[in-house]
Formats: C-alpha cells, sequence, structure tokens
C-alpha cells in the first residue's frame, strides 16, 4: 500500500493535513528531519505512518507517561501494534519488555527520554530491528525551549549506535534559537525543516483587564456560543469555577489531573460529545484530545509562558472556523506569576537536603538504592522534614529529569496505618469473627511487621480478599480506629520512586546542581516575554506571537485587542443604547449588567465615567446605578 491508502484504511481520511505528506516523504528517503506543525496539525501521524510503511519499530521518545499510554491505545484500536517502556512497580520487567520489543513485531516503541541515559537499556534496545526514531516534544531537548528537559540531551547517544537511521523531530512551537539547538544536538546530517505558519487566521485574541475575573468570564460564555475549554493555574479553582458556572446557570464541569481514571473519563465523553458545554481545567487538559469545535478558550491567570499560551489557545477553532480566546488579567498578576513560577524553584540547598532527606526516609545507605521501590507518602515526608510541599515536588520532579530516581504517581489511593494494641489484644479481638475484626486479622497476617512499624496497604487488596465493597471496608478501619487498635490515615498525594542511580549524594546531585541556575534563568525569560506580551496594548497580538517564533508578519489581524487592531473596545451591537435603556428601567450593579450585556469592562467603564460627568446617572447606596436624565 502507498501513504494514501495507508492514511485512509487505519485513520479513514481521504487526505492529508498541511506539510504531513512532505514530512512522511522526507522520513520515507531517509532524511533526518524537523517539524514545526501547531497543535492540531497531526504530529503523531508523521511517525506513525511511515512506520507501517517501513521494515521494523519506529522507536518514539516522548516525556508524557499519559501521552504514550493514549497514542498505543489508539493505535491498538486502529488495528496497529504498539507498546510503551512502563517503569512501574506492577510491570513487566525491564529485560522481558525489551525483548517483547525486538520480538513481538511491534510497529511503534514508546520510551521517555531518561531510559535513554541508561548504558544498560541502550545495550539491550541496539538489538532491536528499528526503522526511525521519533523526538516528540523536541524543544525539549534545548535549553532555551520551554520546558527543558536535560535527559533529552542524552538521545544522540541512541544515533550512535544506530547512526543511518532518519531521525524525525517534532514540536508544536520553536523560536528560531530552539530551532537551530535541535538540529545542533541531534547532530542533523542536513536541514530538513518544515515548519507550517504560526497564523490562526480564525483565532481572535483579546486580552482584558479586570478585577472580577469570575463574573466576567461567566458574562463572555453567555454571549459566547458553543464549546469552550477555561484554564485555571490550580486545581481547586477548577472546581470553585465550575461550581460557579453552573451556579450562573451555565453547563460546566472540571477537569484536573487528581481526578480518577473513571471520573476523568466520564467528564472528557460528557465535554466531547456535548452534553457538558463548558469544562473548566488545569493547563495539561487538551494534549491528545480533537475536540475541533471549541469556540471559545478563556485563560484565568498568566500562562508561565508564550509557548504554552500559543500551545492552549491552539485547541479552539481547529475546525477552521472562527474562535476567541480570551486572557483575563489584573494588575497583580504579573507578580503573582512571577511569585508562582520563580519563588517556588528550590536553591541548591534545598535540592541537595531534599535528596539527602528522602535517601534518610528510605533508609537507603550510600552506594545502594538502585530499582528499589519505595511508596513515598509525601504528606507525611513534607511534615516530617518540615518542607514546603509544592518546592518538594519540583526537586523531585527535577531529579526525576535528570534520571537520579523514577517518580509516577499511585493511581490508587494507599492507606497508611500503625497498629495501637498489642499482638495478644489483637488475638483476643479476632475471635469475635465480625467485618471489623476480619479486617484486623487480614491486617496482622498480611503484613508482617504491623505491630512495630507503619504499614501502606492497597484497600483493592483487602476488599477483594474479604468480598468487601469499599464503603464496607472504609466503614471498618473508621470502627477499628475508634476503638483503638489502629490508626490510619489516607495520604493526598502519594508516589513510587524508583532511584536509578546509587546513593552518592555529592556526585549523584551533580547534575542537577548545574543545571538548576540554566532553569532558572530560562523560566525568567520566559515569564518576562509573557507578561511583556500581555501588557502591550499597542502591537497586534498575532504579530507578537508571530514575531517571537520568527514568523513572517504581514498587516495586522484586525481580531485582537490591541490598538493596532480596533477601533473601539470589544461589546455587543448598540451596546451603550442597550445600557441607557436598562438603567432608565431600574437601577443595575455592574455584576447585573454583565449577566445582560457583553462588553470589555474598560468599555463599561468608559461609558459609565462619561454618563457621570454628564449627571445623567448616579450611584445609590447599593452601589446599583440609576438614570436621572429627564
Amino acid at each position: 500500500m502507498n501513504k494514501q491508502q495507508i492514511l485512509t484504511k487505519y485513520w479513514g481520511f481521504s487526505s492529508f493535513k498541511p506539510l504531513q505528506k512532505d514530512i512522511i516523504t522526507s522520513i520515507l528517503e531517509g532524511n533526518d528531519t524537523l517539524a514545526l506543525l501547531p497543535t492540531g496539525g497531526g504530529k503523531s501521524l508523521c511517525y506513525q505512518l511511515p512506520a507501517l510503511l517501513m521494515e521494523g519499530t519506529a522507536l518514539v521518545i516522548s516525556p508524557l507517561i499519559a501521552l504514550m499510554e493514549d497514542q498505543v491505545k489508539s493505535l491498538e484500536h486502529r488495528g496497529i501494534k504498539a507498546m510503551y517502556f512502563e517503569s512501574h512497580p506492577k510491570s513487566l520487567p525491564l529485560s522481558q519488555q525489551i525483548d517483547n520489543c525486538i520480538y513481538g513485531n511491534y510497529k511503534v516503541v514508546y520510551t521517555s527520554p531518561e531510559r535513554l541515559t541508561n548504558d544498560l537499556f541502550l545495550q539491550q534496545i541496539s538489538q532491536a530491528p528499528l526503522s526511525l526514531i521519533a523526538i516528540d516534544e523536541a524543544h525539549c531537548i534545548s535549553e532555551w525551549g520551554h520546558d527543558f528537559r536535560p535527559a533529552y540531551r542524552k538521545i544522540n547517544k541512541i544515533r550512535s549506535i544506530f547512526p543511518s537511521l532518519p531521525v524525525l523531530a517534532l514540536t508544536a512551537s520553536a523560536t528560531p534559537k530552539v530551532v537551530h539547538d535541535i538540529q545542533s544536538e541531534l547532530v542533523f546530517k542536513e536541514p530538513k525543516v518544515f515548519r507550517q505558519s504560526f497564523k490562526r487566521p480564525n483565532l481572535a485574541y483579546k486580552i482584558w483587564k479586570t478585577e472580577d475575573k469570575y463574573n466576567t468570564a461567566a458574562q463572555i460564555l453567555r454571549h459566547q456560543k458553543g464549546s469552550s475549554i477555561i484554564y485555571c493555574n490550580t486545581r481547586r479553582q477548577t472546581e470553585q469555577l465550575a461550581y460557579f458556572f453552573n451556579q450562573s446557570g451555565l453547563s460546566s464541569d472540571f477537569f484536573h489531573g487528581g481526578l480518577s481514571a473513571d471520573d476523568k473519563k466520564k467528564k472528557l465523553s460528557d465535554w466531547q460529545n456535548g452534553f457538558i458545554q463548558h469544562i473548566t481545567a488545569t493547563s495539561a487538559f487538551g494534549m491528545g484530545i480533537d475536540k475541533a469545535d471549541v469556540r471559545t478558550l478563556i485563560h484565568m491567570q498568566l500562562p508561565e509562558s508564550i509557548e504554552h499560551y500559543y500551545q492552549e489557545t491552539g485547541r479552539a477553532g481547529r475546525d477552521g472556523k472562527t474562535a476567541n480566546a480570551y486572557l483575563l488579567f489584573h494588575e497583580g498578576d504579573p507578580q503573582e506569576l512571577t511569585n508562582q513560577f520563580l519563588n517556588y524553584i528550590p536553591t541548591n540547598q534545598e535540592l541537595t537536603a531534599t535528596y539527602k532527606d528522602l535517601c534518610n526516609f528510605f533508609q537507603i545507605a550510600y552506594g545502594e538504592g538502585v530499582d528499589q521501590v519505595c511508596i513515598l507518602d509525601f504528606d507525611h515526608f513534607c511534615e516530617r522534614y518540615k518542607r514546603n510541599r509544592r518546592k518538594t515536588l519540583y526537586c523531585l520532579e527535577q531529579f526525576d529529569r535528570e534520571g537520579i530516581l523514577s517518580i509516577n504517581t499511585i493511581k490508587e489511593k494507599y492507606i497508611r496505618m500503625e497498629a495501637k494494641c498489642s499482638p495478644a489484644q489483637a488475638t483476643a479481638f479476632i475471635e469475635q469473627q465480625t467485618t471489623d475484626a476480619k479486617v484486623l486479622e487480614f491486617l496482622m497476617r498480611k503484613y508482617p511487621y504491623f505491630f512495630t512499624e507503619s504499614t501502606f496497604m492497597a484497600p483493592s487488596k483487602v476488599c477483594t480478599t474479604l468480598i468487601l465493597s469499599k464503603d464496607r471496608f472504609y466503614a471498618a478501619l473508621e470502627s477499628l480506629q475508634q476503638l483503638g487498635y489502629l490508626r490510619y490515615n489516607v495520604p493526598s498525594a502519594h508516589f513510587y520512586i524508583i532511584p536509578q542511580t546509587p546513593r552518592e549524594d555529592q556526585y549523584t546531585l551533580k547534575p542537577v546542581l548545574q543545571n538548576a541556575k540554566i532553569l532558572f534563568e530560562q523560566k525568567k525569560v520566559k515569564i518576562d516575554a509573557m507578561i511583556s506580551f500581555t501588557l502591550n496594548t499597542k502591537l497586534c497580538k498575532r504579530n507578537l506571537i508571530l514575531g517571537y517564533f520568527g514568523d513572517t508578519v504581514q498587516g495586522v489581524c484586525e481580531k485582537c485587542s490591541s490598538h493596532s487592531c480596533r477601533k473601539e473596545l470589544d461589546s455587543e451591537q448598540d451596546f451603550e443604547g442597550k445600557l441607557m435603556l436598562l438603567l432608565k428601567a431600574q437601577p443595575h450593579s455592574i455584576q447585573e449588567l454583565k449577566q445582560k450585556l457583553y462588553f470589555e469592562p474598560m468599555a463599561l467603564q468608559i461609558v459609565l465615567e462619561n454618563l457621570l460627568n454628564d449627571q445623567k446617572i448616579k450611584q445609590n447606596q447599593s452601589q446599583k446605578y440609576y438614570w436621572t436624565h429627564e
């Protein structure tokens, strides 16, 4: 079969998206290729389709476990054999996974960049019949990229093992400096760069200054019909905002990483199928999600970089129809952004102390610890060592990025418990043969150190063995705690921690400490650029984005909120006339006006100031405006 036949058979498409065919042809010709395609541009097809036309297996390097899982499921659903290397205590041993890769006739295999820092992994994978090497999120290879991952710099090791294989690097956003860095680090034989324009002609970038973000967001959603995504910086805000929207009569739900897999699946399905119109979410939402008819996208806070802003706004209007991207900000947001992403970056001293505390917490001796599976009760760890939760999590993420350890969120909530009674007291109690007694007996038999140290337990194991519902199991635990037989708690966050290198404090941490300064400076540059973009009211927002990415700038977009592109502030037709009719009918607060009219906050402020100066309206004691002019 040829390219077109495979596209139709496996993906059901009659034609390629822009540049896809050229990129695929370049790979099939054996060229090292860099593809810059916007969000929704079909990057994954550029390596999945040629993998079916080439002998052997395409090795795909990706930084996101969740994305690997989604891609593998999607490929298997299409009848394409795919897998990814798992680093999970319940997964197959790595050597067996590699054997599956070598002998299993897989067409696409995914791995994390950290795997390539392991010499043993490289030695074993060298026997695999690879056809091409694809690097997703390739901007991570550059220290000037917006998500620099030091492990990406080790990818060129695999090039020395497979020197004749073509390399495909893919990213949705990269500045000219990053483009050069990617090709240099990957040792491209010849530059083959395919760049789709960063222009989104159907997308209007609107930046509104407001002190009342919740009501302003609701006002926008009432006016702009269709599906929407509202991005928040915290999980708590996604929940609060969804509740506020529902109370305001808007069909909404929230989505974030703290939800169970079943909850995520249902919420996503409800939104994609139109049962829920608006989804409030953290920034990771949207990766790999193909919903073409998102008409409105709102940022409740400043994104941490222009790259993030561009990628997230790119999730609106993928069908090519008109879409609006709103960024709501107030005067304190720039400082808040700096505090959020810079002030919480740990110092070298904090990185060193956290690693030492982690090793002591798990009783890892010098020279030991490799591949030891540890369950980290994150709350307990932070409490014991009096550590800031956010900085501590950042430290763990840096250790993971550098390949010092791997960190995986435990999907099932483990319970941490400790006995508060003697073995004799417990033995006497279990003779009652009640449900509570059976649970205590199970713990005594299953966990030999139950009476001497804290124990982690998976509720599903107990429930399955004793044939209990989770509600009944937790009721038994609560009863045993009240009776004084044990004490338990359910940590809000816990992880599998698997050290990848032996404990040698100073030597092990050397790469982390060397890169800490680079990461801080990189983050600061990105944040400063985002703040400057937001506060610049004169220049076309589209052109500022194009210039940032080194794209061609011609004319202005005539859609954004900058002075270069609009003759007047954003509001509905005959806004001033409708406003005066409302005030003549009865007094209105600003919040009540937002419920009835669509207008940019500054537009209302100007009209109200003019009417007040002309003494046509006044404000009553309830802070409502009313008409006084005859």
